[in-house]
């Protein structure tokens, strides 16, 4: 008999196979979609700088490897690097050099382009944000800023600007005959922009003169200045009218005391007056002067007095708009406010 022939596959090419469901134990068989590769980001001596980060995929898939911006770092050179998922024990080694960053400059001008105040020097890792801000204390008189104040360091110099009107009012025409009325109790400051207002409010219902004005540069808020250290904004609840001056003095009405004030504006009449003759300081900052009038709310005078200052009050006189001012030696004004009475 002749010899039995074992059962064999050969390929296309002539080369004997295995049966398809016989396996060498020694072929280990790669899953297709069971491919994980470790990344790891080092430093020039290897040392890890963050955490490593692993990646799966199908095997001979394309491999994105996934680069990142470490702050001051820049990337140097690739161990194992591959294109494609095929399996490695050892993994990718992404190797970074230390690197310092460029200075971010931070100028800040005028109106006409002179520096305010000394250029700012920001300094940090390379990639890392950093963040512009305006001056503190020049803050409300900003116009113009960068338009992207944050960013990154970079190996470039960056230069970032910020402008300022440090003229932030400019005077406001207005007429001699100018008053205004109060029609709530409205608020008064010691100067134009002044957020924080004075510890006494204008009556409901009174007129005040106005001697001068000014207007915000940016905006259409004028600022009225009643006299001395007192500004009331067009903000509050007011209304501007022209008051023309009479040819005659209008009536004082006597006080209840007998007494009178000469010299008391038009506008107002006298409710109550007091004799005191008595020596008083002017209660206001030392460096800092208050106007003198030469009758209430009436035309003021050169003369000042600073801060600090004794003077003599002859009398005390009540307006019917409740204010209350002290006629002084000389026969000049200034209301009782400004005095320790």
């Amino acid at each position: 008999m002749g010899k039995k022939i074992k059962n064999e596959q050969f390929s296309h090419n002539g080369e004997r196979t295995m049966e398809n469901d016989v396996l060498s134990p020694k072929v280990k068989k790669i899953a297709r979609d069971d491919v994980e590769i470790k990344v790891h980001y080092v430093d020039s001596i290897g040392k890890e700088i963050i955490q490593p980060t692993t990646i799966k995929g199908h095997y001979l898939d394309k491999l994105d490897i996934p680069w990142k911006e470490i702050p001051g770092y820049i990337l140097s050179s690739v161990t194992n690097f591959q294109q494609t998922f095929i399996p490695n024990s050892d993994g990718i080694y992404l190797v970074y050099a230390s690197q310092l960053s460029a200075p971010v400059i931070v100028y800040h001008r005028n109106t006409e382009g002179n520096l305010i105040s000394d250029p700012q020097y920001l300094i940090g890792d390379l990639n890392r944000k950093f963040d512009t801000k305006p001056l503190e204390e020049a803050n409300r008189f900003l116009i113009h800023g960068p338009k992207k104040p944050t960013g990154q360091f970079t190996q470039q110099v960056q230069e970032q600007e910020y402008t300022y009107n440090l003229l932030p009012v400019r005077n406001y025409q207005i007429s001699k005959d100018l008053f205004i009325q109060t029609s709530n109790n409205v608020r008064v400051f010691d100067q134009p922009l002044s957020k924080k207002p004075l510890e006494k409010v204008l009556p409901y219902g009174t007129t005040w003169k106005v001697y001068r004005a000014v207007q915000e540069s940016y905006n259409n808020i004028i600022w009225y200045n009643l006299g001395g250290n007192t500004w009331i904004p067009s903000t509050e609840n007011i209304t501007p009218k022209e008051i023309k001056k009479e040819s005659s003095r209008q009536e004082m009405l006597d006080s209840p005391l007998a007494e009178t004030a000469s010299n008391i504006s038009y506008t107002y009449s006298v409710i109550d007056s007091m004799n005191i003759n008595r020596s008083v300081e002017i209660m206001y900052y030392k460096d800092q002067y208050i106007t003198a009038w030469q009758t209430p709310y009436g035309d003021m005078d050169n003369q000042r007095y600073r801060g600090g200052e004794k003077v003599l009050v002859k009398k005390l006189v009540q307006l019917d708009n409740y204010s209350v001012w002290a006629e002084l030696s000389d026969g000049f004004y200034i209301e009782s406010k400004y005095l320790n009475i």
